[in-house]
């Protein structure tokens, strides 16, 4: 009889720890998916690559795992360097985030690849956000931050509190470097390709 109740113990103790999920491995990162809406990997063309300069300045890039908004997958934040890319931050609260984000996406349009774009939904719930991405038709990757552990690991890096003053925009050059941090009023699409053209070195027509 104790066997069999050890054995019952056993399997009900298998079926719990089966039944845990378990935080993503490194090794995991580089063989997960990375296509939209999420990331989908590619390497900078003649077009989009930096001056000497653009590369070797600024701050790296946190090393974690961030969370793909479309759910259950995770890319490593290293990986938004492998193109010139523009880090947004929002959250669906933030009525200057709502006012900036058509304008992003019509930059996305303009630049045909040669500057990514990325969103950073944070402290947000989905449901919040997931009705401005439907509304504002946004079509570029999403990343997830509800608990803001990434925001806060951003703000350690260039120095200033980009977590608790939304909207940020985040300028990152090839190699994973934060070459420019902006905040301040909403930016329109002028502003966008100017500061493209200032900090990544990058022209993108109107």
């Amino acid at each position: 009889m104790r066997r069999v109740l050890a054995g019952l113990l056993a399997a009900a103790l298998f079926a719990v720890s089966a039944c845990t999920p378990e935080p993503p491995k490194t090794d995991d990162l580089d063989a997960a998916p990375t296509g939209p809406p999420c990331l989908q990997a590619a390497s900078p063309g003649p077009s989009a690559s930096p001056s000497a300069g653009a590369t070797s300045a600024g701050k790296p890039l946190p090393a974690m795992a961030v969370k793909c908004f479309d759910g259950g997958r995770y890319v490593d934040a290293a990986q938004l360097g492998s193109l010139p890319t523009i880090l947004n931050l929002w959250g669906s609260y933030c009525e200057p985030c709502r006012t900036e984000l058509p304008a992003f996406q019509r930059f996305v349009t303009a630049a045909g690849g040669k500057v990514r774009v990325v969103g950073v939904v944070v402290r947000d719930s989905r449901d919040g956000a997931q009705s401005v991405i439907d509304d504002k038709q946004l079509t570029f990757p999403m990343l997830e931050d509800r608990d803001q552990q990434f925001s806060i690991a951003l703000s350690r890096v260039v120095g200033k509190p980009v977590a608790s003053s939304l909207p940020a925009t985040l300028f990152i050059a090839p190699g994973g470097r934060i070459v420019y941090t902006y905040q301040g009023e909403a930016l329109d699409e002028e502003k966008i390709r100017a500061l493209t053209a200032g900090h990544l070195g990058i022209e993108v027509p109107a």
